[in-house]
């Protein structure tokens, strides 16, 4: 099917000024103009500028000399509109001051125009127009050898969907993100006003909630004692955290495998790609990949599976971070926040907790 996707150019500029004033400092025993100068983040040629008196001289204590001081001013923003209706007195010269272009800029984005000619009413194209890009998606149909849709690591229908507002962010621009509208998004959010305040956890979809979750677990009786890892390849659990804490924050993507997207195998397989280990690419064939080991013998570097779907199958994989007593720590990529970590007390994932296979040996 082809989906057509709108690219829009716009241009912010952000404009901060700083004004200079003075505070008076009156010295206290030991000090010099360096250390005024440090405290109040200025050059000592600044403080000799304005108290010229000083130079060559001892400061004494109690004497009042000032200061320069800068102050960064509020700072604000000019959103540069598309077009410009020609005034009285307009000129490509004016135009391009008024709304920080250059010229050259004004007279590419306008090539039918004569810079000689302009009459008042004309339109002055100021920004790109939207393009127009088709873009071919392949038709994707419920296969059972169909890798995306084998590995949703999690149930989307039972579990609340949420996205946390960055700076800048607009509800039109979430809507398109996640393929919804400003319209549904309002009516999950009622309680949203005009504005939309950074850090405001907004509802992208709600989920229907399952009760009565129960997923049997491996037993630690069915799997036989490992022994514990070496040294060296601790230190190959140490290059895969790292590798993956590259990935913190990255969105979560059905069948992503890069930076711009990744389900929790998809995740895995680019970790362990660091230090040459191909694995399977689903979570349900990572589940069969190393050997199962038990809950209290679990180490950095393992992968953890949970059954998140409502088959009760293994639908989700982690690669555990941390163990600490009988919390472990566990590194993944959640359709709801991307790649994060999780721990195993949440009470999600420990309804949810199956097995725990090692893959380093």
């Amino acid at each position: 099917m082809k989906r057509t996707i709108f690219l829009f150019f716009i241009f912010i500029l952000t404009f901060s000024a700083f004004s200079q004033t003075v505070v008076n400092h009156r010295v206290s025993a030991g000090e010099t103009i360096y250390a005024i100068a440090k405290k109040y983040d200025v050059k000592e040629k600044a403080i000799f500028d304005v108290n010229p008196n000083l130079k060559g001289k001892y400061l004494q204590i109690g004497q009042v000399i000032t200061v320069p001081k800068k102050v960064k001013t509020i700072e604000t923003v000019l959103i540069l509109p598309e077009t410009y209706k020609v005034e009285k007195g307009d000129t490509f010269y004016g135009i391009s001051k008024k709304f920080n272009l250059s010229i050259n800029e004004i007279q590419k984005l306008n090539p039918d125009l004569d810079s000689r000619d302009l009459k008042i009413g004309m339109i002055v194209q100021l920004k790109k127009k939207e393009e127009v890009v088709e873009v071919e998606q392949p038709t994707i149909t419920p296969s059972e050898n169909n890798v995306e849709n084998q590995d949703v690591e999690e149930d989307l229908n039972a579990v609340d969907v949420i996205h946390v507002v960055k700076k800048g962010e607009t509800l039109y621009r979430i809507a398109r993100k996640y393929d919804t509208s400003v319209s549904k998004l309002q009516e999950l959010n009622p309680n949203l006003d005009k504005t939309l305040p950074m850090n405001y956890q907004l509802v992208i979809r709600k989920g229907v909630q399952t009760e009565n979750v129960e997923v049997v677990a491996v037993k630690d009786e069915e799997i036989n004692e490992v022994e514990n890892s070496s040294q060296v390849t601790l230190a190959l659990a140490d290059a895969l955290i790292l590798k993956s804490s590259e990935f913190l924050g990255v969105r979560y993507r059905s069948g992503g495998t890069t930076k711009a997207g990744f389900d929790c195998s998809g995740l895995m397989c680019t970790t362990f790609k660091e230090i040459d280990i191909n694995l399977p690419r689903t979570s349900r064939d990572q589940a069969n990949y190393g050997i199962k080991v038990k809950r209290k013998q679990a180490q950095k570097g393992d992968l953890i599976f949970f059954a998140t779907n409502r088959r009760r199958t293994i639908s989700h994989v982690g690669m555990i971070t941390e163990v600490n007593g009988d919390e472990i720590k566990f590194i993944h990529s959640s359709t709801s926040s991307g790649v994060i970590i999780s721990s195993l007390n949440e009470d999600y994932y420990k309804k949810r907790f199956v097995q725990i296979n090692r893959v380093l040996k």
